[in-house]
């Protein structure tokens, strides 16, 4: 019953979840992507663009590439020709429109979605009329070329991976552009924190090239984390400055790796006119595309041809693969050179690859045997989630026992900022079928504290479910609406079981008494709390008649390190709450851990929460 519940909760990423007692074992950090591993003895994979005349060629067969690695002939064992023109191939009921950035992962990871980024350094572009201008207008048409299903993201250097938005939307795109000018040499106006402590250093400029660099290192792990075969970026820039041996130098490499390692393009543009460009001064913007097999657009006027050219680029294109020849995994890099044999084709491909080590393929080896620690991670990956999410509204779900063989499903929701004629006010929910079709009569939840009801609840038969959600306004006009599958568990015929745990948040003592005088007081869908907060919480335990459970609530660091047992308070009428002491702990992630016992029966749930400063 533990597994199956553990899968429910898992499909439906509520904040507890109950697991056989595995020992505790360090999550990852589920905001950062990790790039998929695709080298060491195993298969190598390369995509491969082949053009004659700037026309893709799709008739080769691995017979026809020639692969080197360090100078050693490889064989290419497969050959895959990909083609993909931007338009949807299935599911042409969904829609386009990327309601989130998990919405934004799952489109991303599509066979038939081409996947594009836009990097705007504008720390190394001139503030010029005669660069800006152009600039807008070639990013512009270069925007417009895209297709429905294609995914773009546009950055800069003080864009962090949790500030990406990924986007279908070509008129955001543009007025993102038409705004767009450089800040090379300026140091004012100061656009954040970051700016401002990077004016108090006497290299700023060094600095401010570094955090290109590690923007553009960012990035390029990101998308290589999101899926298989080709993802493209186009840096723009003039070329931060990079002195041989520098920090920065060191950077530029860890950034050719990241893209090397995750299969990603990246073309350069250049956006000074023809002419302009002193000798050697696209040095660094030749190197990035040369070693990750993208163009180079520099020294032009008239860059609108090659850009398209980028699309041309990932829409046909080969997947090869090969064993490499060596035997060892050496952590090193190795060159790669591409060549088919077929006269008066051409092809770019990324010019190598770093391979894993022995200790790292030990350590991955042991982490894959190491059990995982569900209850945990999931409570993790749960907070992760409520943490990233971009709609207007963040949800609580929780699950109980209901009469007969039913189990409750319950959910309490909070809008991200106060209510007004454009925001949130009221949520609908309402179970549908795989068609969208009302399974259920839907139940609305007001916003405004005082108002009922605060809590929608449905009584469901164990099973899987739809359920479709639908924030709206004051008039009554929807904001947003998006469906999201549910597994519901039997709870009923366990000899032991929990309900979700319950936060209960109090910001000043008015709402802490109200909590008190309430039997079933509306759960908080937050999970940051801050130490002024009177934070409780609230759980359910059933079992058989005639028994009494034994109660451990235990506060656990984010790696699963026991901190400290809490005490546990006596169950009344099946119940207990307690008070969670955040004025004492230190701005950190936490998890709480609830384990009921009777006899060798017992059952598990886990909750995490974030204290800020």
């Amino acid at each position: 019953m533990r597994i199956a519940l553990v899968a429910a909760l898992l499909s439906i990423g509520v904040l507890g979840t109950r697991t056989a007692g595995q020992d505790p074992k360090p999550a990852p950090d589920p905001q950062q992507p990790v790039p998929v591993f695709r080298a060491g003895t195993a298969v190598v994979r390369v995509d491969v663009t082949a053009t004659a005349r700037d026309e893709a060629v799709t008739d080769l067969t691995a017979a026809d590439f020639e692969v080197t690695e360090d100078d050693v002939p490889q064989e290419v064992q497969t050959s895959q020709f990909i083609r993909v023109d931007g338009e949807r191939k299935s599911d042409l009921n969904d829609p386009l429109e990327i309601r989130s950035k998990e919405h934004a992962a799952l489109e991303a990871a599509r066979d038939d979605v081409r996947l594009f980024a836009i990097f705007l350094d504008d720390y190394h572009i001139d503030k010029k009329p005669d660069i800006t201008l152009p600039l807008r207008e070639a990013l512009t048409k270069y925007v417009n070329q895209f297709r429905s299903n294609d995914l773009l993201v546009l950055m800069d250097p003080l864009t962090t991976l949790y500030d990406l938005k990924y986007t279908r939307s070509k008129t955001d795109l543009a007025n993102r552009i038409h705004t767009f000018e450089g800040r090379r040499g300026e140091v004012f106006p100061v656009k954040s924190a970051i700016e401002e402590a990077q004016m108090s250093q006497r290299n700023w400029q060094e600095l401010r090239a570094g955090v290109t660099l590690s923007a553009l290192t960012a990035l390029a792990t990101q998308l290589g984390g999101m899926r298989e075969g080709r993802k493209s970026i186009l840096f723009v820039s003039q070329g931060p400055p990079v002195r041989p041996g520098s920090p920065n130098d060191d950077r530029l490499k860890e950034a050719m790796q990241a893209a090397n390692r995750g299969n990603v393009t990246i073309h350069v543009l250049d956006p000074r006119p023809l002419g302009t460009v002193a000798f050697g001064g696209d040095d660094v913007l030749r190197r990035i595309a040369y070693d990750t097999g993208g163009r180079a657009i520099v020294n032009t006027n008239n860059p609108a041809e090659q850009l398209q050219n980028i699309i041309t680029d990932a829409s046909a294109y080969y997947l090869i693969g090969y064993t490499p020849a060596r035997t060892s995994n050496d952590g090193k890099y190795h060159r790669i050179e591409v060549k088919v044999k077929r006269r008066g084709v051409n092809v770019t491909a990324r010019r190598g690859y770093w391979a894993a080590s022995e200790k790292e393929i030990t350590a991955a080896a042991e982490a894959a045997a190491t059990p995982v620690n569900v209850g945990l991670t999931t409570a993790l990956a749960a907070l992760s989630q409520s943490a990233s999410n971009t709609r207007a509204v963040g949800i609580w779900t929780g699950l109980s026992r209901a009469t007969g063989t039913d189990t409750r499903i319950a959910f309490t929701w909070e809008a991200s900022t106060p209510a007004t004629a454009d925001k949130p006010a009221r949520l609908e929910i309402q179970p549908v079928d795989d068609a969208g079709k009302p399974a259920l009569e839907a139940q609305v939840i007001a916003g405004a504290p005082g108002e009922v009801p605060m809590v929608a609840q449905f009584d469901l038969a164990p099973g899987r479910y739809r359920i479709r959600f639908t924030s709206l306004t004051v008039a009554g006009d929807i904001i947003d609406r998006w469906i999201q599958s549910v597994t519901i568990p039997s709870l009923s015929n366990e000899p032991i079981a929990l309900s979700t745990p319950r936060f209960l948040r109090a910001r000043n003592m008015i709402e802490l008494r109200a909590i008190e005088a309430n039997p079933a007081p509306a759960p908080t869908a937050a999970t940051r709390f801050r130490p002024g907060d009177r934070v409780l919480v609230e759980i359910e335990c059933w079992t058989a008649p005639g028994t009494t459970p034994e109660i451990k609530v235990e506060l656990l660091n984010a790696k699963g390190d026991v901190l400290k047992p809490l005490p546990a308070p006596a169950l009344v009428d099946g119940r207990f709450r307690m008070t969670l002491p955040v004025g004492s702990l230190a701005p950190s992630t936490y998890v709480l851990k609830v384990t009921a016992t009777v006899g060798e029966q017992s059952a598990e749930q886990w909750a995490a929460f974030r204290l800020a400063p």
